[in-house]
């Protein structure tokens, strides 16, 4: 089994992110590749001098599920066999990097950091993002079996042998609905684990007017083209 890991994290604007967080992520020692999803600022330049870091760029903002897509794409043909998502938010990603292999190891394809279980700053959290993301995760469980609290999370490890037969098309967040959904239709194992910190829960439902209405929708679609065996 190939557990080769590649470390992607996605940025857009934030050259300072990139300052502060080089000296932490060379101490991981691993294969880290950055996702610059059409950044107008100085975030190339920032990383230009750092041959250890691995850089690919976006000439446009493309969105979250483009840039799985990019480092998935970028992993397969690397000939890696774990994929590790970590998000600009939790900068203790020694911690969540370590639980996320600790898991998979255990033979699981996709290991989810829920930023809500076990999140003991909880009342900080806007109830209206909190109800948003509950109602999602119950819509997915209804048309999947899946018991997913965070389903929209970008800190997780997936295996790259266990996508090979997914059709991952969304360029947004939208893209982790079909992961999950898709999961379910090819027999996949996943678990959830409690991220080191609840750190940007619900910062993505900011991205969409309607965020709600929008990834309803869009699983409205999705089940009937991968539904749930067990429920038929």
């Amino acid at each position: 089994m190939n557990n080769k890991k590649l470390i992607i994290i996605t940025v857009f604007n934030k050259s300072r992110f990139i300052q502060d967080n080089l000296p932490s992520l060379h101490d991981l020692q691993s294969d880290i590749l950055l996702i610059d999803d059409g950044s107008t600022d100085n975030t190339y330049g920032l990383i230009k001098e750092h041959s250890w870091l691995k850089y690919i760029k976006h000439e446009f903002q493309l969105g979250a599920g483009a840039s799985f897509t990019t480092g998935y794409e970028y992993a397969r043909d690397m000939d890696y066999g774990i994929l590790v998502m970590l998000d600009n938010f939790n900068t203790k990603y020694r911690e969540e990097i370590d639980q996320l292999m600790e898991n998979i190891a255990y033979g699981f394809d996709i290991v989810n950091s829920s930023r809500i279980l076990e999140n003991y700053d909880y009342n900080q959290i806007p109830a209206e993002h909190v109800t948003v993301t509950a109602e999602i995760s119950e819509y997915l469980k209804n048309i999947s079996g899946l018991d997913i609290t965070d389903p929209l999370s970008g800190i997780k490890a997936v295996r790259i042998e266990s996508l090979k037969n997914m059709e991952l098309t969304e360029s947004t967040h939208g893209l982790y609905l079909q992961l999950w959904i898709q999961a379910q239709y090819f027999g996949l194992n996943v678990i959830e684990i409690p991220a080191v910190t609840g750190k940007g829960f619900g910062h993505e439902l900011k991205l969409y007017n309607d965020p709600l209405g929008y990834f309803l929708s869009l699983m409205e679609t999705e089940k009937y083209l991968y539904p749930d065996k067990n429920l038929n």
